[in-house]
């Protein structure tokens, strides 16, 4: 069997591309390929998490790189921040650059997988094959309600979601339902990237009763605490990016915070009662899975966007603020289908890498079984693609 040497560079803001990674790492080694390294792009209040060296299991190096700005009293993208803090950092971007051409060019892989990071589109990659993978392509896709905000402001997210997708030979837009792909863009619709450690789980209601929440900037942080102080008697497990021990600080009894952490992440998703977060797209998607009621609090235009697409669907409500209570009149969505989708996932993302690089080998089928404890009946027949009018 041929084996590919696969080199990583990540969008590191927040948890959900850093997730991706962790997913796809996993399935190419089990596919007998190797993650030969990754880069870890982020601003200058973002750090690498701790825990992601050993779950990628190879050589991780961080650079500066340009990030979506947003005006926290507003919850919308501020254009005017972003372009500034651009052209503020623009020297630290140019050796963001010079080090990843230096770091292909020392690596020499057989294919890139770039997870929505805007840089790799000006390194010369010296005619690297590259799969640029984000549930942000689906913004190109007619099915996609890419209906949030002002015209300017999709402009803006439109603009910075080219420059990831810059020179890319292929564009794996995670959905979480199927549709068709779009040829014309070199766009294939697929499944969500979901960790393997999601499909072991059994789905079930820990007691005593917890709310778990997933806020991806500290200074959201400030409408949970409330929230807690005034539910004395709810408890709340919260995974913070970016957490600090000052904010550890006098928090109220009922609300435990914890630093990104993986396997707790979806250990606590498994037994809470529901789920609040500002609505990134593998946090829905993860929780769909787990059949958990979703409560979304989107913070900028994009999470708007990702928050339509999954009330959409059902178990889902939109809000302006974590008043965590409304989880309890969240009806679960009926996710069987969704399920079937999500388990598509490892052949599919396998065999793309490999038609990216130009492979053509002749391998067992890569699948992952489903589990029978994660389903209430039997497994439905395979979904066909949504034909659009």
């Amino acid at each position: 069997m041929a084996s590919l040497n696969v080199l990583f560079n990540i969008q590191g803001e927040g948890k959900g591309h850093l997730m991706q990674a962790v997913a796809l790492a996993e399935w190419l080694r089990d596919a007998g390929h190797s993650v030969i390294g990754a880069h870890v792009g982020h601003g200058k209040s973002t750090s690498v998490p701790s825990f992601l060296q050993s779950r990628l299991q190879c050589e991780i190096t961080s650079h500066a790189s340009p990030g979506l700005r947003v005006n926290m009293a507003t919850r919308e993208m501020d254009l005017l921040r972003t372009s500034g803090d651009t052209l503020r950092y623009f020297s630290k971007y140019v050796k963001s650059v010079r080090d990843l051409n230096t770091s292909i060019e020392r690596k020499k892989p057989d294919v890139i997988v770039n997870f929505y990071e805007p840089l790799l589109g000006f390194v010369s990659k010296k005619n690297t094959p590259t799969v640029a993978i984000a549930h942000q392509y689906m913004f190109y896709h007619p099915s996609y309600p890419f209906t949030a905000g002002n015209r300017f402001q999709r402009w803006g997210v439109r603009s910075f979601t080219d420059y990831t997708a810059r020179s890319a030979d292929k564009l794996l837009a995670l959905s979480l339902y199927p549709t068709f792909d779009m040829p014309e863009r070199k766009l294939r619709v697929v499944p969500p990237l979901l960790r393997q450690g999601l499909f072991d789980l059994t789905s079930e209601i820990s007691f005593p009763f917890y709310y778990l929440a997933y806020v991806w900037r500290p200074d959201l942080l400030g409408e949970v605490h409330e929230w807690c102080e005034e539910n004395p008697g709810k408890n709340v497990d919260c995974f913070v990016a970016g957490l600090t021990p000052n904010l550890a600080e006098n928090i109220p009894a009922n609300l435990r915070l914890h630093p990104l952490d993986d396997n707790l992440f979806l250990q606590l998703m498994a037994g809470c009662s529901g789920v609040a977060t500002t609505a990134g797209f593998e946090t829905c998607a993860e929780a769909y899975f787990l059949d958990k009621p979703l409560l979304m609090v989107p913070t900028h235009l994009e999470q708007r966007c990702n928050a339509l697409d999954a009330v959409s669907m059902g178990g889902a409500r939109m809000s302006t603020s974590f008043k965590l209570d409304q989880l309890d009149s969240i009806p679960c969505a009926e996710t069987q289908a969704f399920k079937v989708w999500a388990y598509r996932a490892p052949e599919t993302f396998v065999t793309e890498i490999e038609k990216t690089a130009g492979l053509q080998l002749a391998r067992k089928r890569f699948t992952i079984m489903p589990r029978s404890h994660l389903y209430k009946a039997p497994r439905p027949s395979p979904i066909e693609p949504i034909q659009m009018a």
